[in-house]
């Protein structure tokens, strides 16, 4: 009898080309954590070679000559090495865990991928809901753990609909109040080492309690010599080294994530993630803007942006005036509480305050060319006059003379109702649609202004058209025929910033008019444009 071959040719289970990519991805997610041990692991023999060098004036460093005498003193070298390796064991930790939850986000949309193929479209989507929710609290609690970058990343995606779910956006907000702060004892170490002497020297008095903590820095009072009272922000001990690891920790398991993980534009936001939050431990370029924009606003009775102490602050310290004040969102619930127990002149307040609000922002867009990208209530004080005072300019943006008269024809588009008008100005801006011609930049234009017109009546109400226009990333990807499928980074910025006003502006309904509050600001950029033209 002839035995045919065949069959034990072949294995006892084929997996599916479900399960082949289920494994793909553990693998890359194995892959990715090994990589990252052994760049651990190089870097532990390079503190070992160093030492080795230290104490015997060698280095077998590539590029340092083998076997030059190194520079500073032994002990100096070796006290760096120790803090170097101290951090070794944090770093296992670090990467690890946070591998395993990214790892466990990416394998459980792999899996409801193949789950939904057997599922209802009612019961796939309750099941995509529920998964949304559970990974969006994985990522949650994996920032408020290990905080740094990740916490920072957190706190950017709660302010991007138009990247997260819904579900991810208000879980991630929560991440805004969840920075733990630093020992007051740490932070003096850091300020003596900035300036070289003892705290007592530079400062008459320094409230040890600080009056907020951020993912980057924290902030305390204090008083000064000559009586002025100023705002430290002070740099978290060892952030810049955390928040390397950290980029370097996302960016190779999102990478290695990816085809498990709903479909997005990861390099652009690997890349807009680097860029702002390396942007924020830069003090010296946010004192300069600080600077700049407190000039701009010093003749303005209403709005307000603090005067940096240049001669305190370095680049991880920046000083400037305390500003009066408190939380916006404290007064504007005050504020509305009156209005609903009955008081008139709750609504004027209410509306005078964020009238100041949208005011600020368009004039930094718009003339100054440099706005505050992270404008969520702890940014924002109010006085008891209804004076407005911006703050931290860590997270800012900076827009060149062609940006701004784009923008600015975006908006003159839209004022007139000039579709081909606002085609071109988003074509010049970056958009771009997955045809790559205009026409799809034109429909875009048009339903924009027609959603616009339909709420509320022709006109539209101005607190609905700012949700709309913030979602306007979002919107444009489900456009049909034509969906946007890249946006200019500028206008991502200006999403976040009128995504976050928009919440305000829809709870609070303060009456406030486009005509009154922004259009003065475009005519007079225009005009500005013009003449330096």
């Amino acid at each position: 009898m002839t035995i045919s071959t065949q069959a034990t040719d072949r294995l006892p289970f084929q997996p599916s080309a479900d399960v082949r990519a289920q494994l793909k991805l553990w693998l890359a997610t194995i892959d990715a954590l090994l990589v990252a041990i052994e760049s651990t692991a190089l870097q532990v023999r390079s503190i070992g070679d160093r030492a080795h060098g230290a104490l015997y004036g060698v280095s077998d460093t590539p590029g340092a000559g083998g076997g030059a005498p190194l520079r500073g003193g032994v002990f100096a070298q070796l006290l760096a090495l120790k803090q170097e390796v101290s951090e070794w064991p944090r770093r296992v930790s670090r990467l690890t865990s946070t591998g395993l939850v990214l790892g466990r986000v990416g394998a459980g949309y792999r899996l409801h991928t193949t789950k939904a193929a057997f599922q209802s479209r009612s019961r796939a989507e309750r099941s995509r809901q529920k998964l949304h929710q559970e990974s969006a609290r994985r990522l949650y609690e994996l920032s408020v753990r290990h905080g740094g970058a990740f916490l920072k990343l957190g706190q950017m995606l709660s302010a991007r609909p138009d990247l997260l779910p819904d579900v991810y956006v208000r879980e991630l907000s929560k991440l805004q109040d969840a920075a733990p702060p630093v020992r007051y004892r740490d932070i003096e170490r850091v300020l003596e080492r900035e300036y070289g002497r003892p705290l007592a020297e530079v400062f008459a008095s320094f409230e040890p309690k600080p009056v907020a903590a951020a993912s980057i820095g924290q902030v305390h009072r204090a008083t000064l010599h000559d009586g002025r009272t100023v705002a430290v922000k002070v740099q978290r001990p060892n952030i810049a080294a955390l928040v390397s690891l950290d980029m370097e920790l996302l960016e190779v398991f999102v990478r290695a994530l990816a085809e498990g993980l709903p479909p997005l534009d990861f390099d652009t936001i690997i890349r807009e993630t680097r860029a702002m939050v390396t942007a924020e431990l830069d003090y010296t370029r946010e004192a300069s803007l600080t600077a700049q924009l407190s000039s701009y606003f010093a003749g303005d009775a209403h709005i307000h942006v603090p005067k940096v102490v240049s001669e305190l602050s370095t680049p991880r310290v920046l000083v400037t005036e305390f500003m009066p004040g408190e939380k916006i969102t404290n007064v504007l619930d005050r504020l509305l509480e009156a209005r609903e127990a009955g008081d008139p002149a709750a609504q004027a307040g209410l509306t005078q305050l964020l009238s100041r609000v949208l005011e600020a922002y368009a004039r930094q867009v718009l003339q100054v060319g440099v706005f505050q990208a992270d404008p969520h209530p702890g940014n924002l004080l109010a006085d008891a006059a209804g004076n407005l005072t911006v703050l931290d300019f860590g997270c800012a943006k900076q827009l060149d003379g062609t940006q701004r008269a784009d923008l600015l024809a975006l908006l003159r588009g839209v004022v007139m109702r000039d579709v081909d008008g606002m085609a071109a100005a988003m074509d010049a801006m970056g958009f771009r649609t997955r045809s790559g011609t205009r026409q799809g930049l034109r429909a875009l234009a048009e339903s924009a202004l027609s959603q616009m017109a339909l709420v509320k009546g022709e006109g539209g109400d101005f607190c609905s058209q700012m949700e709309m226009l913030s979602r306007v990333a979002e919107f444009g990807r489900h456009l049909e025929n034509d969906p946007i499928e890249k946006l200019p980074e500028a206008f991502v910025m200006l999403g976040r910033v009128f995504g976050t006003l928009s919440g305000l502006f829809v709870h609070y309904r303060p009456d406030v008019a486009a005509t009154a509050s922004v259009l003065p600001v475009v005519f007079a950029a225009l005009l500005e444009t013009r003449a330096a033209a």
